[in-house]
């Protein structure tokens, strides 16, 4: 927080002040280190003649408070303690004639306290008037070195003169270079109208000749200051000193330049102003030259050290400063948003993972880091972050800079990667593993089918010679040879021995030609082909599949033919209906839906209530092999084959699940262009 502002009104009055007033009980004790205290409860309690009086109150009831004091006491100063005290509520209190206020949040030092109990209450005599001047320029120019903000500083150098000078009309103009005038800053006794409104030219009038000479103007005569065209001949000489005037223009100057004037006019007793007045102002705006240069690099840093929070809070990283105990300083928005505000230590907002570690950080600022560090890979809950520590020395104390690139995306990449690597090599071996299937598979099978026909035949010899046997009338011993062997048990059984071990076979056939797909390039020729006959034959070739266990609605009317690989965009309808209805668990509803899209696309939807699939596994479901049937009943190619497939069409395949409920396949194709030939490619089949 800022040091206090506090308005001063150095002058004090005629009759000496024997107590401090405090409304609100006991006084607080550095008000008593300052001064004798009478405490009373409330301002009905004080007598009509308290001078000076000192109380706290909230900003809201400041200025009700003080015009509550004024009521019982007229002429008595006011010192006002004010909780959240602004500039303008401050400027309302000065308005009202409060002597100080200040932020009741800051405590005075006991010196600064008693220089301003001393200006309120320091007897009137004659002969102490330089000495009371000499300490009202002491207390307004601590007061004034106590600011950084220029609007602050004019305003409180305006009210300073106005209450010390006893004028009515205070104004502070500040010089504006590029357009050659000067802009009224602040003032005492002049509306808010004039004020913006008044922009006196450098050179002309009493404010611009002083602005454009650098000197001050002391005018005696202002009839005859309206009526010359050269006023230098109210400059004070440097030998004669300055003569009484009834009004002061004086520069404010940085570094020799003109930055500024401060028009001095109106006393309150019409009354020439004294030598002793031209001397104090004169010296004040000598110091205000310094105290305006400071609020003004103050300002600037201020607005330097802004933009710079501004710049490091658009990191999308966490970045923190610490101290030597890991402790936190400071933090971008990143930091805070990421690992919030609660505690202090850098561990605890880190989270269960920031102990171990910040025990790095601190074995390494233990050894006297110099230099900046590495520490890759921090896991913190699910993210990754390589952090950078960064020693550092800020008003000679040590300081650390952690800079935390956020790498959880790029950690997530290569474990896909390096799955997808795997998948790669997987789809290579099952190319080779399918070739060398392929043929024994084939021989296997006709041999079955030739071994079937074989066994006919010899069924039929045995027929034969039963016949001939039969003729001869000595069968007993084939007969008995029959019954041990069980012939018409073998008779019957045989065919269905062969039908399944050619279904069997045939079931190794179409999974070598799931591996051939989905492993080896396979370019065609696209031809134009109606989604809605495609749609309608793969529901009719997988109805046994569906029919007891899925209600399947159609809309898809409208959709207009593409040019496609009809064959295997078939194959990927009757994927997602048989998975459909796999997932049934007895019964349920499969809508399939086909819209044509704005931008020549079309958009079919796959979109069933059978549960959906579980968040843990969504992400695998189109890698090569990932299956959750049981063994023999899958082999995990289908929505893999079905990825790519939709791929090669220049489309697109997604999921939506809703777990719990049920599952959405969404598929956008495509037009296409006759005859356009259409290639599998190797690298595109592993999704990453």
């Amino acid at each position: 927080m800022s040091p206090p502002l506090l308005s001063a009104s150095i002058t004090p009055r005629p009759d000496p002040v024997l107590n401090v007033w405090w409304i609100g009980g006991q006084s607080p004790g550095w008000l008593s280190d300052a001064a004798p205290v009478a405490s009373v409860a409330a301002v009905d309690d004080l007598p009509t003649d308290a001078d000076p009086i000192v109380t706290r109150v909230a900003a809201g009831d400041a200025l009700a408070t003080a015009t509550s004091i004024r009521a019982r006491c007229a002429d008595a100063r006011l010192l006002l303690l004010v909780d959240d005290l602004t500039g303008p509520v401050e400027a309302d209190l000065l308005e009202l004639g409060v002597t100080f206020a200040t932020d009741a949040t800051q405590i005075m030092a006991p010196r600064r306290t008693r220089a301003v109990i001393e200006s309120l209450g320091a007897p009137a005599a004659d002969n102490a008037a330089p000495e009371r001047r000499q300490r009202a320029f002491g207390v307004a120019s601590h007061l004034l070195a106590t600011m950084h903000d220029e609007r602050e500083t004019f305003q409180q150098l305006v009210h300073i003169i106005a209450r010390e000078l006893h004028s009515r009309r205070v104004s502070l103009l500040q010089v504006d270079h590029g357009a050659g005038v000067l802009v009224m800053r602040a003032a005492v006794g002049i509306s808010a109208e004039v004020m913006a409104v008044a922009r006196p030219r450098i050179g002309e009038g009493i404010a611009g000749t002083c602005a454009q000479l650098g000197k001050p103007l002391y005018i005696d005569d202002h009839s005859r200051a309206r009526g010359s065209s050269d006023l230098t001949a109210f400059v004070p000489a440097a030998d004669h000193g300055a003569p009484p005037a009834m009004s002061l223009t004086v520069p404010i100057l940085v570094k020799g330049e003109v930055v500024g004037v401060v028009n001095v006019t109106d006393r309150d007793d019409n009354r020439p102003y004294s030598r002793r007045d031209i001397d104090f102002v004169a010296a004040l705006m000598g110091h205000a030259g310094f105290l305006l240069e400071n609020a003004q690099l103050m300002t600037t840093l201020r607005s330097e050290r802004a933009f710079t929070q501004r710049v490091l809070d658009t990191l999308a990283d966490p970045l923190v400063v610490v101290d030597d105990k890991l402790a936190v300083v400071a933090g971008n928005e990143a930091f805070l948003r990421v690992f919030g505000t609660a505690g202090d230590a850098l561990g605890e907002r880190l989270g269960s993972d920031g102990p171990a570690h910040t025990a790095l950080l601190a074995e390494a600022i233990a050894a006297g880091c110099d230099t900046t560090r590495q520490f890759p890979g921090w896991h913190l809950g699910e993210r990754v972050f390589d952090v950078r520590l960064t020693p550092f020395d800020d008003a000679e104390r040590h300081r650390y800079l952690l800079f935390m690139h956020d790498v959880t995306a790029r950690h997530v990449m290569e474990r896909r990667l390096v799955s997808a690597e795997k998948m790669a090599s997987l789809g290579v071996l099952a190319a080779g593993v399918a070739h060398e299937i392929n043929n024994p598979i084939g021989f296997v099978k006709a041999n079955i089918r030739s071994a079937g026909g074989f066994m006919s035949d010899l069924f039929d010899v045995a027929d034969a010679w039963r016949a001939a046997a039969l003729a001869q009338g000595t069968v007993a011993a084939a007969r008995a040879l029959e019954s041990d062997v069980d012939v018409e048990g073998l008779r019957e059984d045989a065919p269905g021995m062969v039908e399944e071990m050619v279904e069997g076979v045939e079931r190794v056939e179409k999974i070598v030609a799931g591996l051939k797909t989905f492993a080896h390039p396979d370019t065609q020729k696209a031809h134009e082909a109606d989604l809605r006959e495609l749609l309608d034959n793969a529901a009719l070739l997988t109805q046994g599949k569906w029919k007891y266990s899925l209600e399947l609605l159609k809309d898809y009317d409208g959709v207009a033919p593409i040019v496609c690989l009809g064959n295997q965009l078939e194959q990927v309808f009757m994927n997602l209906i048989v998975n459909a209805a796999q997932a049934s668990g007895g019964w349920g509803k499969l809508h399939i839906e086909g819209r044509d899209l704005p931008d020549g696309r079309v958009r079919l939807r796959f979109i069933d209530d059978c549960g959906g699939i579980p968040e843990d596994i969504v992400d695998k479901i189109f890698d090569p092999f990932f299956t959750t049937k049981d063994i023999g009943e899958g082999t995990g190619l289908g929505l893999a084959i079905s990825y790519n497939i939709i791929e090669t069409h220049g489309g697109t395949l997604r999921v939506d699940v809703r777990e719990g409920e049920g599952t959405t396949f969404v598929i956008e194709l495509p037009r296409g262009a006759q005859g356009q030939p259409m290639v599998v490619k190797q690298q595109s089949r592993f999704r990453i």
